[in-house]
């Protein structure tokens, strides 16, 4: 049996967030294919409980000097703290001889100074390595430090450091695995680029709610009619529902629960200026699912009138967009939601709206209209999002099926 490690900078011990969960898909799909699948993480302690980890995952102890005053490079520093921190390379490379992989996959690009560290040590030197991407992680990473108040100056340091990660992992990589074409060509344009790959965010195929959950759903929102935005604490998630649904209060909705918001974006709306300045007024509004189980998340989007996606930056496609369009329900987006699902632009049930007021007028609109009933084309159409058939589309499984043969001659 082949085996593959995996690499990145969060545990996947319960997958929750969009990058846990398209590991966790990456996972499914190679163990279906007959793979034996391996995966460590250095990740940020604050943010992952012990029980969240595995024995294969380490806590990042340390931020270099240079790095020091700047925000949100955790992950950035993650691999220079596994190159260089004793403790930390010798976790990484006992998991690696004991795992003996035919194949490592690096998940983003933060962990590759561990990988040249471990390969000039003669280590892994003969190890295939596949890139897969989750972003074109430097432009991102930019906005998202100037937009936390970092100088441009250092941002772009930042930023600079990251485009020669990728430019290096890609150039060493057998083939680089994307999430949306856009993405695709941006490396394709490095030069000298092994095969990419798009295997875009996807889906797993829906499980049935338990009746509990969907009575707990009934009793809150009783026949209301209600929106749905999940997501995690990551920035542009919140930043774009305070910016396209929030500024200036909810009062174009009646004072009655219509919005759930769900997930670890819970708690940075909550907290928010925003939301502060009309608390009592958007709370009879809003019912907030900061720890929601998995069966009751599905059964709030099953019940659910509309689902919203205020993004308004960042880069890769939106794992929460594939959940969207899979329920069937009206979806309300921007462009930048969309990205790596632009097919989908124009087809019932889905309305663009990339300003406040027009994304405010869409929620409106689509609260007045009856719930969606999709044509079987349009319900076809809406398949594609699902992981098995991202995976089977893309020839990924085929390549790294096809180099295991090779790799084992």
């Amino acid at each position: 049996m082949p085996r593959i490690l995996s690499l990145s900078t969060y545990p996947i011990v319960k997958p929750v967030h969009g990058g846990q969960r398209r590991i966790n898909a990456f996972a499914d799909q190679l163990r279906a294919n007959g793979w034996e699948f391996h995966y460590a993480s250095v990740f940020e302690a604050p943010h992952y409980p012990k029980a969240l980890t595995s024995p294969n995952d380490i806590p990042l102890h340390y931020i270099g000097a240079e790095w020091r005053d700047i925000p949100l490079i955790g992950d950035l520093q993650s691999g220079v703290f596994a190159a260089t921190s004793a403790h930390a390379y010798d976790h990484f490379l006992t998991i690696v001889r004991s795992t003996k992989p035919d194949v490592i996959q690096l998940e983003q690009p933060f962990l590759w100074p561990l990988i040249k560290a471990l390969r000039d040590n003669g280590e892994i030197q003969d190890v295939p390595i596949i890139y897969s991407s989750q972003n074109w992680e430097a432009p991102l990473k930019y906005d998202m430090l100037l937009k936390s108040g970092v100088k441009e100056s250092d941002a772009r340091k930042v930023q600079d450091y990251i485009v020669g990660l990728e430019s290096e992992l890609v150039a060493a990589s057998i083939a680089t695995v994307a999430v949306s074409a856009s993405d695709a060509e941006h490396y394709r344009a490095l030069g000298q680029c092994p095969p990419v790959f798009v295997v875009p965010n996807g889906v797993s195929r829906p499980v049935q709610p338990s009746a509990q959950d969907e009575a707990a759903v009934a009793e809150i929102f009783g026949e209301e009619k209600y929106l749905f935005f999940v997501g995690s604490a990551y920035p542009p998630n919140i930043e774009g529902f305070q910016n396209l649904v929030l500024k200036k209060g909810l009062f174009f909705r009646p004072p009655r629960k219509s919005l759930a918001i769900c997930g670890g974006v819970s708690h940075g709306i909550f907290n928010s200026p925003q939301y502060q300045a009309h608390i009592h007024a958007n709370s009879r509004r809003v019912q907030f699912f900061p720890d929601v189980s998995d069966g009751g998340l599905e059964a709030l989007k099953r019940s659910a009138h509309a689902i919203i996606l205020p993004i308004e930056f960042g880069g890769g496609s939106n794992l929460k967009t594939a959940e969207a369009l899979a329920s069937g329900k009206w979806v309300i987006a921007t462009q930048v939601a969309l990205r790596g699902f632009e097919r989908f632009v124009g087809q019932p049930g889905v309305i663009v709206a990339d300003t406040p007021d027009a994304f405010r007028a869409a929620i409106i609109r689509v609260l007045a209209e009856k719930p969606l009933k999709l044509s079987k084309a349009a319900a076809k159409l809406r398949e594609v999002v699902y992981w098995d058939r991202g995976f089977q589309d893309s020839g990924y499984l085929e390549f790294v099926q096809s180099h295991a043969k090779h790799s084992q001659v």
